[in-house]
């Protein structure tokens, strides 16, 4: 980005951030594509278990959502460099026993201890960045950052497919295994720091040119100034809103993430490679989605306008996928829904680190974060009931409707409280 006189390291500190997310990501995400691995599901005894595929998700999502909330002290005692650090190292060692897992059991023990290690790594993403850009700045910053998270699950589809087919199964625990001990080298090397000041390759007019933006905030100093603990942010209704857009930003993202794999290969009979390509090209454009919707947020006056608007097509377009009779129809539908769904992003980002306290950030972070990933958990083994009792993937796909609909509703709540 060009910032004459002002400095961007805080822009290459968050391209570290994007790449790390996006690992970490690689890491989660294997799972989509070990559903239509007829070699692990027969390995793990799941052939005609939704429910049970489902829960492979679920439980990483449960541990995750708890994590966020639960250690938020480790993330305070260590600061945001090194709680990424060691989280990412600890996580990348458990994922990799994952290839020698040779029972269902086995697996659910390694969904479950990443889902730990990846809960203690995610709120200090949102500390970083709060710490590192003015307040005009976090909707592109979170932006960059997210769009990690849509690479990842771009570049998972067919490079899980090629390790599947080439190599076997236990090679979408090894790789990504490996790629995340490599992307520890950042922090290590300390290119990221917990704080502008802290850092040796920044410039001292950028990290003036921070700090001046962050105290000229009147939302935030005040805010800074009258808070005592968590419990002013957890009294805030504002806090709990974006909680309920959050949980439905999650249910579309992993609901999808999870089941769109199979859908496409089950319900609209399309060949491996096919579906590989259409679900990669709805993750890139989840990339064009999520930086169109950071730059919308800081350019509107009302940042939930925009996530008011993109829960309401994300419904729309989710419904769309099973109503449609067409397979290229539904693809295309799919690619709405995802691309969609990736403005909420930045929107409930940037207003939580607009109400919340720096030093608080981490908590408030872990908060939001835990509590809608624990309401969002069950979505990947509901979705998987659903489809198990009724015989069809429409039910799963109302369910994330309704959730869509619920967080439009809480954003339309926030638009005219001001936010």
């Amino acid at each position: 980005m060009n910032l004459p006189g002002r400095g961007n390291y805080r822009y290459y500190l968050v391209t570290i951030l994007s790449v790390t997310w996006m690992i970490i990501y690689l890491q989660r995400t294997n799972i989509g594509m070990l559903l239509v691995d007829n070699r692990f599901l027969e390995n793990m005894n799941l052939l005609g278990q939704p429910a049970q595929q489902g829960l492979l998700m679920t439980v990483f999502l449960l541990a995750y959502s708890l994590a966020n909330i639960l250690l938020v002290s480790i993330s305070n005692r260590l600061g945001p460099r090194r709680t990424l650090m060691w989280g990412i190292v600890v996580g990348s060692m458990i994922l990799m026993l994952g290839g020698w897992a040779a029972t269902f059991a086995a697996i659910i023990a390694v969904r479950l201890l990443l889902g730990i290690t990846h809960g203690i790594q995610y709120p200090n993403l949102s500390v970083l960045v709060k710490n590192w850009f003015p307040p005009h700045e976090r909707g592109t910053a979170n932006a960059i950052y997210a769009m990690g998270g849509c690479i990842g699950p771009a570049l998972a589809i067919p490079l899980y497919g090629w390790l599947n087919q080439s190599w076997g199964w236990e090679y979408s625990f090894f790789v990504p295994a490996a790629l995340g001990l490599a992307c520890v080298i950042p922090f290590f090397l300390k290119w990221v720091s917990d704080q502008p000041g802290d850092n040796s390759y920044i410039s001292d007019k950028e990290v003036r040119y921070i700090i001046s933006n962050q105290r000229n905030c009147p939302a935030e100093e005040d805010s800074d100034q009258r808070s005592p603990g968590i419990s002013q942010v957890l009294k805030n209704q504002s806090f709990w809103l974006l909680c309920i857009a959050y949980a439905a930003f999650n249910c579309s993202w992993w609901g999808l993430l999870t089941w769109i794999p199979q859908y496409l290969v089950q319900a609209r009979h399309f060949e491996m490679s096919g579906m590989t390509s259409y679900v990669t090209v709805a993750y890139m454009v989840a990339m064009v989605g999520v930086f169109t919707g950071g730059m919308l947020v800081d350019y509107v006056p009302r940042k939930s306008i925009v996530g008011l608007a993109a829960l309401l097509g994300v419904a729309l377009a989710t419904f769309g996928i099973s109503a449609t009779s067409s397979p290229m129809g539904a693809v295309i539908c799919i690619v709405l829904a995802v691309g969609i769904n990736e403005f909420v992003f930045p929107t409930v980002w940037a207003i939580l680190q607009g109400i919340t306290p720096g030093k608080l950030m981490a908590a408030g972070s872990g908060m939001i974060s835990g509590t809608a990933n624990l309401v969002s958990a069950m979505t990947p083994f509901l979705m998987g009931f659903l489809i198990q009792i009724t015989g069809s993937y429409a039910s799963g796909l109302m369910f994330l409707v309704g959730m869509a609909l619920l967080g439009a509703l809480s954003c339309w709540v926030l638009l005219r409280q001001g936010h």
